[in-house]
């Protein structure tokens, strides 16, 4: 099966393939393909990973200052999410 079985754009696979590469979640070999780099049970991430996280978050905590949202608000949407992450895996 290919990605025009499914009706998805080549460029747009590609895409996606390139941002996890570009986060370190993916590694592409010739040869191989993509494999997975990490995962949680591989121990903490990487600075460089943190870093650019880190940055992120602070756009996101901004954006939700600028449009009002307390931080008990923020802290409980966060909690929220943790959670359902925890119980999908």
């Amino acid at each position: 099966m290919t990605t025009a079985d499914f009706g998805i754009n080549f460029h747009t696979v590609n895409k996606a393939y390139d941002l996890l590469r570009q986060q370190g979640v993916i590694r592409i070999n010739r040869k191989s393909g993509a494999v997975v780099r990490r995962d949680a049970a591989t121990g903490p991430p990487e600075a460089p990973f943190i870093d650019d996280w880190e940055e992120r978050m602070r756009v996101l905590l901004a954006e939700a200052t600028v449009h009002g949202i307390d931080r008990q608000d923020v802290l409980r949407r966060c909690e929220a999410l943790l959670i359902a992450f925890e119980e999908s895996t």
